[in-house]
């Protein structure tokens, strides 16, 4: 239930930020993924959380600065990058 509520959640807050922008779909995409990107809570543990928020909480809350929980972000949005400048460059070239 927590999972499908923030999954709507998400997809309203990235679209309020790619709303009125030049370039909408690629920032609603690249926005949806930081907020929905998954990361272990502990490693012994199988919970998972926003892997953005988790990491804000870990530093302010409990003034741990761990890279692990960015992990995720550094491997998904370089991908979605990839992929969105692939779209956007077969777009350009067939449409």
């Amino acid at each position: 239930m927590f999972w499908f509520l923030y999954l709507v959640a998400s997809i309203l807050i990235s679209f309020v930020i790619a709303k009125n922008r030049k370039h909408n779909l690629e920032i609603f995409i690249l926005s949806f993924v930081v907020f929905v990107t998954p990361a272990q809570i502990e490693i012994t543990s199988t919970d998972y959380a926003p892997s953005l928020f988790a990491f804000i909480f870990n530093l302010v809350l409990e003034n741990n600065f761990s890279s692990r929980l960015l992990r995720p972000l550094v491997l998904s949005v370089p991908v979605t990058l990839v992929i969105l400048s692939m779209y956007r460059t077969l777009k350009r070239k067939f449409f």
